[in-house]
């Protein structure tokens, strides 16, 4: 009878305790998708008004937010969300290339927004730090999957001294890794950048 207590007991607590882990768990994955959003779309935002931009770009950038908070996930093709991506950066001086060897069509909704924001996170960089305006976005068949590159030929960084910041970390990586993808990140000084990430279909 004590024995059958005792495990009831232990049942109960092991339960509790799960429910527990997972409320945080949950909390954590709530505040690192507040934190992108932060990343993504309000900072920039606050960096333009600081530097003085003129009040179109910091209305542009007002308007891009509140698209971003009201965003539901839409059934469109990847090409189509990529091109509308590029169409946006193009406001801020980014000329891109976009081929798409494949559309990507078919993929999971979860997978198509991670790789699209994903993207969008490494055509920003090269906005802000690779001293160039011209990218190439190429999307292709790759194995089982679907891989998005980002190309730009600027300055590039060297990655055996310089850290990734929390755009590459968890605007990238972390955003391919949930939907159980990779992000690869590849520079050096004078060749520039590329990301390619990769999700499976």
């Amino acid at each position: 009878m004590l024995t059958i207590a005792m495990a009831g007991g232990v049942t109960l607590l092991a339960a509790m305790f799960a429910y527990r882990i997972g409320r945080i768990r949950g909390r954590g994955a709530e505040r690192v998708a507040v934190d992108r959003l932060l990343h993504d779309t309000v900072l920039p935002t606050l960096d333009a008004l600081a530097l003085g931009a003129p009040p179109d770009a910091a209305r542009a950038q007002a308007v891009e937010l509140r698209g971003r908070l009201r965003e539901q996930v839409r059934p469109q093709a990847l090409g189509h969300e990529l091109a509308t991506v590029l169409n946006e950066l193009s406001r801020k001086g980014l000329r891109a290339h976009l081929v798409i060897a494949d559309p990507g069509t078919g993929l999971p909704a979860r997978r198509r927004v991670a790789l699209r924001d994903a993207t969008r996170e490494a055509l920003r960089n090269i906005v802000r730090h690779a001293g160039t305006n011209q990218a190439e976005v190429r999307v292709e068949r790759l194995g089982a999957g679907i891989a998005v590159t980002t190309r730009d030929r600027g300055i590039g960084f060297d990655q055996t001294r310089r850290r990734p910041g929390f755009g590459i970390t968890e605007s990238i990586v972390a955003r391919m890794v949930e939907v159980d993808g990779w992000a690869e990140v590849v520079s050096q000084p004078g060749w520039g950048t590329r990301v390619r990430l990769w999700v499976p279909r």
